[in-house]
């Protein structure tokens, strides 16, 4: 199996930090599952926050190879709030991207690369706002965008840095990664091991 990016073997569980934007620090938590299916949680803080968000994580992979790995993953990214200028024509709200994304990579030793594209829904500001939305508290519209992204992770199979990033929500991010084998089937290799 190949060094992946998104899918975690069965029995294994990972922790992952990462830093980026929009979000000052995200911390992760997943468990790999019969070798395709990922489930987790993500706790995000944004700028200015004192307690997290959650939001849930999940990766299918319909092929994984030692080279080529090609699946699909559901992933949520926060905003921080629209700021709030003073003027009663402004409302603030809460930002948010989910992406539903295919995923395909490429593997060659310690270095996995690839794409993803899909869709992305998120809630963007009304351009003209009337008085119904100002009464209402109405200031977004929630738009579904063909979505892309970018990923590149360096490591091995227990240890890894991941760059990426979405767009047409602009989000960017550096996680570093441990994985630790609970109840895995294979065999669990050393740190330094492909």
């Amino acid at each position: 199996m190949a060094r992946s990016v998104r899918y975690l073997d069965h029995g294994v569980i990972g922790v992952g930090v990462a830093l980026g934007l929009p979000e000052i620090y995200r911390v992760e938590l997943q468990l790999g599952l019969f070798d395709h299916v990922t489930l987790g949680a993500t706790a995000h803080w944004l700028p200015g926050q004192v307690r997290p968000n959650w939001s849930p994580k999940a990766a299918v992979a319909f092929w994984r190879g030692r080279l080529l790995e090609v699946g699909a993953f559901y992933q949520q990214v926060l905003y921080p709030p629209t700021r709030d200028d003073g003027d009663p024509m402004t409302i603030e709200f809460q930002r948010k991207a989910q992406y539903l994304m295919a995923s395909v990579s490429l593997s060659q030793a310690w270095l996995t690369g690839g794409f993803d594209i899909g869709w992305a829904r998120g809630r963007e500001a009304q351009a003209l706002l009337t008085g119904e939305d100002l009464q209402n508290g109405t200031a977004f519209v929630v738009r579904d965008r063909l979505g892309g992204g970018l990923h590149l992770r360096f490591g091995t199979r227990r240890v890894g840095v991941t760059m990426q990033g979405w767009y047409p929500y602009l989000a960017a991010e550096l996680v570093l990664d441990v994985r630790f084998g609970a109840f895995e089937m294979r065999r669990r290799g050393g740190w330094r091991e492909l």
